[in-house]
């Protein structure tokens, strides 16, 4: 088995690292295919857990977050201003994607998942195994 299947999150250019490995691509595809699924498709990208904030608090760090939601109907995301808006200048002004700019944010599996199914991609091995993709 591989350890990868028990991730619960990866960062946003470690997916694309591992991904483009995978299928034999340059990272700068399949991170212009990621940026459009959080920009335009949903998928959700955070830039903070929630399950490691404490209550009552949330340190921005001088980094503004902001709230985004791709359709309506979606849960949001908080995400942080200059990630975001880099997303949304590699899918709207085919900027070069910058892993350093994309640094902090990361991506649950479940989330991941439900834009894979949405979008109808195959999952990728690195992080989701045969039985888990049928009962999926």
């Amino acid at each position: 088995m591989n350890l990868g299947h028990h991730v619960e999150s990866y960062r946003f250019w470690d997916i694309v690292t591992q991904w483009a490995r995978e299928t034999l691509q340059h990272e700068i595809v399949v991170a212009r295919a990621l940026a459009k699924g959080v920009v335009r498709d949903g998928l959700r990208a955070q830039s903070v857990d929630p399950k490691w904030t404490n209550k009552g608090t949330f340190e921005l760090r001088g980094l503004p977050l902001v709230g985004y939601v791709a359709k309506d109907g979606l849960l949001p995301i908080f995400i942080r201003s200059s990630a975001l808006q880099h997303l949304r200048d590699i899918v709207d002004n085919a900027t070069t994607p910058d892993a350093q700019i994309l640094f902090e944010e990361f991506i649950t599996k479940q989330d991941f998942y439900a834009w894979l199914t949405q979008a109808r991609l195959h999952p990728p091995s690195f992080w989701f195994e045969a039985g888990e993709l049928q009962a999926g």
